[in-house]
C-alpha cells in the first residue's frame, strides 16, 4: 500500500539548515548520532541512516539552528539502548536472556547500561532545547482526534501532537509514518518518503 504523504517533505541530502530553523529530532536520529554501537546491533541500520542524519544534525548545529528534544526521546532511547546492549551481551555470551532477567540478574551489566544511557542523554541535552509536555486531558483529546486520520502508533502520535501544539513542526526523522501528518514538515533521507512526496503535488519542497 503506497504511503499517503500529507506533510511537506525536505530531502536532507540536498538541504542546508538555516539559523531560523527549529527542529524536533526524532529518537532514532539521536540514537544514530550518539549511540557508539549503533552499527553493531544484530539488525544493523542501513548505511545512510548512520551517515545522513548525524551529518545533517551537525550542519544544523553549525548553522545555529535550534534542535529540540523531549521526554519521549529519553524513554525510547533508554528502551532501545537497553534492548540492544542485552542482545549484544547475550549473543557474545551464547545465552538467551530476557529483559526482566537481564535487569535483575546481571547487575554489573545493568549499571554499565544506565551509565551509558545517562551519558547519551546528557549529550542530547547539551545540544538541544527541551520541550515540555503536559499529558493532560486536553492534550489527550486533541491527540485522539488526530489519530484516525494519520498512520502513527500511539507513541509517535504523542510526538506529532506535541510538534503541532508547540509549533516546532519541522521534524528530523526517517520514519515515514510522520509524513502522514498534515502540518508537519519532514526532514529526511528516506528514499521511499521522498519518492512518494515527489509524486504528489507540492509535497516535496526545495528550500
Amino acid at each position: 500500500m503506497p504511503l499517503t504523504v500529507r506533510a511537506k517533505v525536505v530531502d536532507i541530502r540536498t538541504d542546508t539548515p538555516i539559523s531560523t530553523d527549529r527542529f524536533l529530532v526524532d529518537t532514532n536520529a539521536w540514537y544514530w548520532l550518539f549511540y557508539p554501537r549503533a552499527s553493531q546491533v544484530l539488525s544493523t541500520p542501513r548505511s545512510y541512516q548512520l551517515t545522513d542524519y548525524p551529518s545533517y544534525i551537525e550542519k544544523a548545529i553549525n548553522s545555529k539552528s535550534s534542535l529540540h528534544c523531549c521526554a519521549l526521546n529519553f524513554s525510547e532511547l533508554a528502551h532501545n539502548i537497553e534492548k540492544v546492549e542485552r542482545e549484544i551481551y547475550a549473543d557474545k555470551s551464547n545465552l538467551t536472556i530476557n529483559t526482566k532477567d537481564f535487569r535483575h540478574n546481571y547487575v554489573g551489566q545493568r549499571g554499565k547500561i544506565l551509565d551509558l544511557i545517562n551519558e547519551i542523554w546528557s549529550d542530547v541535552e547539551s545540544m538541544s532545547v527541551f520541550l515540555d509536555m503536559n499529558l493532560d486531558i486536553t492534550f489527550m483529546e486533541s491527540a485522539l482526534s488526530l489519530f484516525p486520520s494519520v498512520s502513527l502508533d500511539g507513541y509517535d502520535l504523542f510526538m506529532a501532537e506535541m510538534a503541532l501544539k508547540t509549533g516546532v513542526t519541522k521534524v528530523i526523522t526517517d520514519d515515514g509514518d510522520y509524513a502522514t501528518v498534515p502540518g508537519l514538515t519532514i526532514f529526511t533521507s528516506n528514499s521511499k518518503i521522498i519518492a512518494e512526496a515527489a509524486k504528489q503535488r507540492n509535497k516535496l519542497i526545495t528550500r
